[in-house]
């Protein structure tokens, strides 16, 4: 169960690349020079003959270092079968049609039906989008809903006609926040008043900030925040699972700041 949201988090975003370590460790060459002691301790021991003892070391010799290249080789292949796909670099999401249902694959399909049945006992709203999730790969299901080049997902309800805000200026709506199974997380309606925050402060998770950004006062829109676009997640954040957010929001003013000085004292005001 995912703890309670709201758009206004933390934006810091952390990203974890590929890990080009893991191959490296895994010729574990701390084994291979055990081998080769074994290998040395074997050549000093005393013999009966030359010959022999130069037969018994190139035996031995070829015995110990086809071991070593076995084992080697089999720690690369364990590693290599062992590495989840699509985990360390945060999985892909997309966006996709409705119409795409009957080509997914069985398991995609039971996917889907879960969710959809999840939404439908959370009254999810109309036109929500469902999420077919397999591991931290994701296909959102959608129609009229439009992706920018940017990845963020959105759907607008009524297009606003007043000002579109920009970094440093305060901005006032109202939001619903949902997960993906539609379960209502968050509303500025349930605290009895609208949301209020500047913009580039890092004071709005980064794709709703994006989101809003593009907005006129009086539009409504609705917005999808994927996992590459979502807060921090970790044991530091709230934010615990690599989950899409969907917002229903309303932008209701947009105010001019400016940084005020009193004396020894500054702060910003907005009007």
């Amino acid at each position: 169960m995912l703890q309670s949201r709201s758009p206004c988090a933390p934006s810091t975003s952390l990203r974890t690349g590929h890990d080009s370590h893991k191959q490296q460790q895994c010729f574990r060459p701390s084994r291979l020079r055990t081998f080769r002691l074994k290998c040395s301790h074997a050549d000093s021991s005393p013999t009966q003959g030359a010959d022999e003892s130069k037969h018994s070391s190139s035996l031995g010799r070829r015995h110990l270092l086809s071991l070593a290249l076995s084992a080697s080789v089999l720690s690369i292949g364990e590693a290599q079968a062992a590495e989840p796909k699509g985990v360390v670099d945060g999985g892909v999401t997309i966006l996709v049609p409705t119409s795409i249902a009957d080509s997914l694959s069985p398991v995609e399909k039971r996917a889907l039906s879960q969710n959809r049945r999840i939404q439908a006992q959370n009254n999810a709203p109309p036109d929500f989008p469902a999420f077919v999730r397999q591991g931290y790969d994701i296909k959102i299901m959608a129609d009229d809903y439009i992706i920018d080049n940017k990845g963020l997902i959105y759907k607008d309800f009524e297009a606003g006609s007043g000002a579109q805000p920009v970094d440093g200026e305060e901005v006032t709506f109202d939001y619903v926040a949902y997960n993906e199974n539609g379960s209502r997380i968050d509303s500025s309606y349930n605290k009895g008043r609208p949301a209020s925050t500047r913009l580039g402060i890092n004071g709005l998770i980064p794709g709703f900030e994006m989101g809003i950004k593009s907005m006129q006062v009086g539009g409504k829109r609705r917005i999808v925040v994927s996992p590459e676009l979502g807060p921090p997640v970790g044991p530091s954040t709230f934010f615990s699972a690599k989950q899409c957010e969907v917002f229903d929001v309303q932008l209701r003013a947009v105010r001019q700041c400016r940084r005020r000085q009193v004396a020894m004292f500054s702060d910003v005001i907005c009007e």
